[in-house]
């Protein structure tokens, strides 16, 4: 099994909802998003993924998320923006983006901090 990773980093605030205390006021973090990738077999030219397209696709997903109060921004202005739902909201996007019958999402991380961060894992 051969496993590619790349990482980005977004600045954004958000407002945990049903968390009473520091997680319900307003709050921004500098949030680490790695996301994993997995292959039983490795392309033509050697590679899981180009780094490259991976970057690029993982950037184009969190975009949107960049300076902005999450909570106003879908779908977490219905969803809790939990460092868990953006690690699933951003693994089913990178899936939608980036699978095949090759190449699998393995996981997503979401740090909010250097020591508290979520992964989510996709299951077949």
């Amino acid at each position: 099994m051969f496993e590619v990773r790349q990482e980005t980093m977004v600045a954004a605030a958000h407002q945990l909802r049903l968390s009473p205390g520091e997680g319900e006021r307003l709050h921004g973090h500098n949030w680490r998003i790695v996301a994993v990738l997995h292959t039983k077999e490795l392309d033509a030219r050697g590679m899981v993924v180009d780094f490259n397209d991976l970057g690029r696709v993982l950037r184009e997903i969190v975009e949107p998320y960049e300076h902005v109060f999450l909570n106003e921004v879908p779908p977490y202005d219905d969803v809790n923006p939990t460092a868990e739902n953006i690690a699933r909201v951003v693994s089913d996007r990178l899936a939608e983006e980036l699978e095949d019958e090759r190449v699998k999402v393995h996981r997503v991380e979401v740090w909010e901090t250097d020591t508290c961060g979520a992964t989510y894992y996709r299951t077949r």
